[in-house]
């Protein structure tokens, strides 16, 4: 009995650390560096698409209250910026919204990581009675980050081989309307958000991802090399 138990409490754990660790490191990816969609425009010069022409005030103050807004820091997305000499709204109504669907889908998915952090916490004090605790968390971990790796990689290949693809995909599973196909020359923020830019953070994303999962197991195989060599003394 115990041991059925103690295995679905061990995934129960295993799962909830590792959205954890995902949910984490995407917002730290994203929102971190406050200026690093900023830096990404300029880097790939993506201002270039614009049909007018934006000053680097403009750019670094949109990029930053845009960052702001999604990851739920700021309440409005009321940017202005500096079209043709005048102070104009640079979000069409459209975009706005779809910007309003991306904040609420991140809001939803930073909760769950809280409510992911209590289930870690509830499972581990639910088992009991294990003979190896370090050696058997290590094990159901092991299985589990395995199944997530392949999915991980999965998705990187697929994104590497088809990005439009994967990216239209990526979309129609997440929100359940259209907004997010945007027009260029209504909805500008497209012009500086081009399929590039989604790229390089996604794959910055995967990667960190990647890394983060393998950190616990590390930390687990730590634990376990100082409990032989303490009980072989």
């Amino acid at each position: 009995m115990y041991k059925n138990l103690n295995k679905l409490y061990l995934y129960l754990f295993s799962i909830s650390l590792i959205y954890f660790l995902l949910f984490a490191t995407f917002y730290l990816v994203c929102f971190l560096d406050k200026d690093g969609l900023y830096k990404l425009i300029i880097k790939n010069e993506t201002f270039k698409f614009l049909p007018f022409t934006l000053s680097d005030f403009d750019l670094k103050n949109i990029s930053r209250e845009l960052m702001q807004y999604i990851s739920g820091n700021a309440m409005f997305l009321e940017t202005k910026a500096t079209i043709d000499g005048v102070l104009t709204d640079f979000y069409s109504l459209r975009s706005k919204i779809h910007m309003a669907d991306v904040k609420n889908l991140i809001s939803i998915f930073k909760h769950l990581s809280y409510a992911s952090i209590i289930i870690c916490i509830f499972s581990l004090f639910k088992v009991k009675n294990l003979d190896d605790p370090i050696k058997t968390i290590k094990k159901v971990y092991k299985n589990t980050v395995l199944l997530v790796f392949l999915l991980l990689i999965s998705l990187i290949i697929f994104a590497s081989l088809n990005f439009d693809l994967f990216f239209t995909k990526f979309h129609e599973t997440l929100f359940t309307n259209d907004l997010w196909l945007l027009d260029p020359n209504e909805d500008y923020i497209i012009c500086l958000l081009p399929e590039k830019i989604f790229m390089i953070y996604g794959l910055r994303i995967g990667i960190s991802m990647l890394i983060a999962l393998v950190l616990p197991y590390l930390f687990l195989q730590t634990l376990s090399k100082i409990q032989l060599h303490q009980e072989a003394k």
